[in-house]
C-alpha cells in the first residue's frame, strides 16, 4: 500500500476543491483530476485490504467479498467495513460508470469521502504497525 500516495492524493483534492458548487462544475479537467485522485486513493486502500486478506488466508472474488470476509473474521470492525464497502462502490462508479457521477452530490460529500479514506488508512496503518 502506498501511504504517501494516498496522503498526497487527499491533500491535492483538498487544495483543489473550490468554495462553491458552481466553481466545481466549471473546473473541467481539474474536476476530473479530483475524481481520478479519489479513485487512485481508494484503489490503494483496497490493495492494502487485499494484502491484509492474503496474510489472513482469505480468498475473495471481489472487494465486497473481501471486506465482508474481513468483517466476519473480526479483523475489520463493522463501521470500518461499511465505509470500506462504500468506497469500493464509489470506486466502481468512478472507473466504470463515470457518467453517473453527480457533481452536486460529490461536491457536498467530498469531505466525507476524504474522511472515509483517512479512517481506512489509519485502520490499515494500525494493523500493519
Amino acid at each position: 500500500m502506498n501511504v504517501e500516495y494516498i496522503v498526497e492524493s487527499i491533500e491535492l483534492i483538498k487544495e483543489a476543491m473550490p468554495d462553491s458548487l458552481e466553481e466545481f462544475k466549471l473546473m473541467g479537467l481539474a474536476k476530473d483530476g479530483i475524481y481520478k485522485r479519489l479513485e487512485f486513493a481508494i484503489q490503494a486502500l483496497l490493495e492494502g485490504l487485499s494484502e491484509l486478506g492474503r496474510k489472513r488466508e482469505i480468498i475473495a472474488l471481489s472487494y465486497s467479498d473481501l471486506i465482508r470476509s474481513l468483517e466476519e473474521k473480526g479483523i475489520l470492525p463493522k463501521e470500518t467495513a461499511e465505509k470500506a464497502e462504500f468506497l469500493a462502490q464509489l470506486r466502481e462508479v468512478l472507473i466504470y460508470d463515470y457518467d453517473l457521477m453527480n457533481d452536486e452530490i460529490a461536491f457536498r460529500n467530498m469531505e466525507e469521502y476524504i474522511e472515509y479514506v483517512r479512517e481506512l488508512l489509519e485502520f490499515l496503518r494500525g494493523v500493519e504497525g
